[in-house]
């Protein structure tokens, strides 16, 4: 695939939603670039800011937030998709972890009185889903 079809896959797939520079060029290894032009195509789309790590882990920390995922499983996620840990900062987006928390409890306990064990599945679910023990402590300490 030449430079110019390569540029304009690059920006096809950018316009679908933000990419880490990895996500991106993971992405476009599936059309056998040269990777000299990959490496060269990555660093033109960042210095021409439509790649931004930064933009990339604050949008996508937004989002899983909103979709009830702790600060655990993005970091983790995040990292997965080599996004370095020292360009975001998840307590200076001023999202109330503990509601999100809270509200993950609600939807799984449908409204309804639960018992112990039920409770504990949910706790464990809420695990699963990044929140610390101390976020679900606190989250949930009107339950006890």
């Amino acid at each position: 695939m030449n430079s110019v079809n390569l540029w304009n896959k690059a920006l096809d797939i950018l316009s679908r939603r933000e990419h880490s520079a990895y996500e991106l060029k993971t992405k476009l290894k599936k059309f056998e670039p040269d990777e000299k032009d990959l490496n060269e195509l990555i660093e033109k789309l960042k210095s021409s800011n439509f790649i931004d790590d930064e933009r990339f882990a604050i949008a996508f920390i937004r989002s899983k937030a909103q979709s009830g995922y702790g600060p655990s499983y993005i970091s983790q996620y995040l990292l997965k998709k080599r996004v370095p840990s020292d360009i975001y900062d998840m307590n200076s987006l001023n999202i109330d972890w503990e509601s999100v928390c809270r509200d993950q409890f609600e939807k799984k306990r449908h409204g309804k009185d639960i018992n112990f064990k039920e409770k504990e599945k949910i706790l464990r679910f809420l695990a699963y889903r990044g929140f610390s023990y101390e976020i679900i402590k606190n989250a949930l300490k009107e339950y006890d």
